[in-house]
């Protein structure tokens, strides 16, 4: 297993907390793209299920993550103060493919 993503529906508080999509890649298999295009594919997902937009959150110290999001079309809504310490919140347009 290299990582795992999860697309969560809907607008309730967890997902107002720590978004629409949550991944994670293994640390040996980082910077590989695998985020980038695990990303890429779960918006695809989002566009089946008729989202418009999702909310993608990372801790604001974690460029990786920063910079697959923004790769993917993500545009910082700003920063806030989480449970683990400041977040970046990310909103992506699902529409075309980025990736």
């Amino acid at each position: 297993m290299l990582g795992g993503i999860a697309l969560r529906h809907g607008d309730g508080e967890i997902v107002r907390k720590v978004g629409n999509v949550g991944y994670g890649i293994r640390p040996s298999a980082r910077r590989r793209g695998l985020a980038t295009w695990a990303l890429g594919e779960i918006l695809s997902e989002a566009r089946e299920f008729g989202m418009e937009r999702v909310l993608v959150v990372c801790a604001a110290e974690n460029l990786g993550s920063v910079r697959t999001i923004e790769r993917c079309g993500g545009v910082l809504e700003g920063i806030r103060d989480a449970e683990l310490g400041p977040a970046r919140r990310y909103w992506i347009t699902v529409g075309e493919s980025r990736a």
